[in-house]
């Protein structure tokens, strides 16, 4: 990777990090500040997971580190928050005339996995900030569940505990920062699995938690396994339940995207089936502004896979006359 055209890249001033970031209150670079503005809790609607929301104030400064760190060159086959890049791109790097078998790994809990000082080592040795600095930017990153104001920490502790995660002082799970984050502190584990992919003419993408192998030849127990002992040396750990492996004949799912059978991406049959219910809805009640805008963003998400999706439902959901 590529850091000197980062402006982060070698600064050794606070003052200077405060008008790079738009930060006149000097309490934002305090830890204990930082977490009061952080509200976790367990959002139990779906599948139970942890959400660590920062007030308005501390993200629009989270954007602003994104934004800079956005500036840092990564390899092409990274999607973890990355302008310009989404999670279709990823399942596309798998695509091909060729048809190709698969394998695919889930990080569990990634971002409450990756603890306060591996935050701090990425900011301090690989961009080369100052100690001060590079504190600061920890702490508008990472919290610190104990100097929170939350009240249900006991939930949070049995929900990490049910995960396997045992750090309290992490990544924050909420913020804009954190999808490019999770990858440039872990470039060096990520490097690894890169080299073991070259080394067996395998194709290998990142998309946050989710990093994916394919190739038209056969993935062998030994290439798995090294990948897996990558991870486990960092100490991380893998979701067993999504850990997947896909034959060339196999339909398969990357990131939300399905790979037919014949190598090409597909909108998914649960896609398909909102949308027409969606339309046929709207059809009825034209006058639902709000159906018609979930009709849009439905259409938007299936058009990434397929940009001719659903002319005559696009058309009607479009119509200027409405």
């Amino acid at each position: 990777m590529t850091y000197a055209g980062c402006p982060l890249y070698g600064l050794k001033s606070k003052k200077m990090l405060k008008l790079l970031l738009h930060i006149e209150d000097s309490r934002f670079l305090k830890q204990d500040y930082v977490a009061s503005l952080v509200s976790p809790y367990i959002d139990k609607r779906c599948k139970p997971r942890l959400i660590e929301a920062p007030r308005e104030e501390l993200k629009a400064i989270q954007k602003q580190i994104k934004q800079i760190l956005g500036q840092i060159v990564v390899p092409p086959n990274v999607f973890s928050g990355v302008k310009g890049r989404s999670y279709v791109d990823n399942a596309v790097m798998h695509t091909g005339s060729n048809r190709r078998n698969l394998f695919k790994i889930d990080l569990t809990a990634f971002f409450p996995s990756i603890s306060r000082e591996t935050v701090y080592h990425f900011f301090c040795e690989d961009l080369c900030c100052s100690p001060d600095v590079a504190e600061a930017l920890t702490n508008l990153t990472t919290i610190d569940l104990e100097k929170t104001r939350a009240n249900c920490l006991d939930e949070i502790y049995y929900f990490l505990d049910a995960k396997g995660v045992s750090c309290r002082n992490h990544l924050i799970s909420g913020a804009p920062t954190s999808q490019i984050m999770s990858y440039l502190v872990n470039h060096d584990m990520f490097d690894e699995m890169q080299k073991v992919s070259d080394d067996n003419g395998v194709i290998m993408t990142v998309y946050v938690d989710d990093v994916t192998f394919s190739t038209e030849n056969r993935i062998s127990g030994d290439f798995k396994r090294s990948i897996i002992a990558i991870v486990r040396k960092y100490a991380y750990k893998i979701s067993k339940a999504k850990v997947k492996g896909y034959t060339k004949l196999y339909p398969k799912m990357v990131t939300g995207v399905v790979i037919d059978s014949a190598g090409k991406t597909v909108i998914k049959n649960s896609m398909r089936k909102k949308i027409i219910k969606e339309h046929s809805y709207l059809r009825k009640h034209p006058e639902d502004a709000k159906s018609r805008q979930r009709l849009r963003g439905l259409l938007a998400v299936a058009r990434q896979v397929n940009p001719y999706a659903f002319p005559t439902i696009y058309r009607f959901a479009f119509d200027k006359r409405v």
